[in-house]
């Protein structure tokens, strides 16, 4: 579910948006991948706890990666 968001536009959002896109726009399983954590361990946290590992995984990702994650993202 992409509502005709480009990968641009998303690019161009501060970290926390786009983290709040992810949360509201993906599954529970592409989340804890991108946040490189296991499914079990990614859901038993809390929200907060679930923004800030994916905020820290994507500021760890090369750009190639989060493009990958991005396009993903707009294709579910």
């Amino acid at each position: 579910m992409n509502n005709g968001i480009s990968i641009w536009t998303l690019k161009k959002m501060p970290m926390q948006h786009v983290v709040r896109y992810i949360e509201e726009n993906s599954g529970i399983d592409f989340q804890a991948r991108m946040a490189n954590m296991s499914h079990n361990n990614y859901e038993k946290l809390t929200s907060a706890q679930a923004q800030e590992q994916l905020a820290a995984a994507i500021s760890r990702m090369n750009e190639e990666q989060y493009t990958e994650y991005l396009l993903e993202l707009i294709d579910e």
